[in-house]
């Protein structure tokens, strides 16, 4: 499974990495438009955690700055999904795929439902954060799925664009409620 050549590539927690490695290519710099009291700005304080002990799940998109989609050097948000649940995900991402589809279409519409209201407000705003906000189970097939904003960083994706709908994630619920998208240096070369 390429989740599992992923984890082998990382290497087990805790990880220790080169001064080189860590501030040269596997940090995430600050971002001017990433103001202090943005919720983003804790991934910028918690991707020393998630490097060194967090444990990779499958993420998805729901909805990404248009810009990631094509060739750029700015690093930029996404509203993405994920579960700590290895035996439904792991060896059918596209499970995930499939519920961040039913959130993002959501996004604008009326729903009498407090909870789809939350996401349909959420994803129609673009500007409003959400850290680990768990996505209603009759949507999940009864799984335990988050939905969480993460940032981007170019010099993690392969030629600089988002090209993958899914991708490996690092979660530390146990320290952080934040998320890190995986580098793709870790990422088998066929994903």
């Amino acid at each position: 499974m390429v989740i599992d050549q992923c984890r082998t590539s990382l290497g087990e927690a805790p990880r220790r990495f080169s001064w080189f490695d860590k501030f040269r290519y596997l940090r995430i710099p600050r971002s001017d438009w990433v103001e202090r009291e943005d919720p983003l700005a804790e991934i910028l304080k918690a991707q020393d955690v998630l490097l060194a002990k967090g444990r990779l799940v499958w993420g998805a998109i729901v909805q990404a700055n248009a810009d990631l989609f094509v060739r750029g050097w700015h690093d930029l948000p996404a509203a993405v999904i994920y579960s700590p649940d290895a035996a439904v995900f792991d060896g059918d991402p596209d499970l995930l795929l499939d519920i961040a589809q039913k959130l993002y279409r959501l996004k604008g519409t009326r729903q009498q439902d407090p909870e789809l209201a939350t996401f349909s407000r959420m994803l129609a705003s673009e500007m409003d954060r959400e850290m680990r906000l768990e996505v209603p189970r009759r949507l999940t097939g009864g799984a335990a799925v988050y939905c969480t904003d993460i940032i981007v960083a170019r010099r993690h994706l392969p030629g600089r664009t988002l090209s993958e709908s899914v991708f490996p994630l690092l979660i530390a619920p146990e320290h952080t409620e934040m998320t890190l998208m995986l580098p793709s240096r870790f990422w088998p070369t066929s994903t």
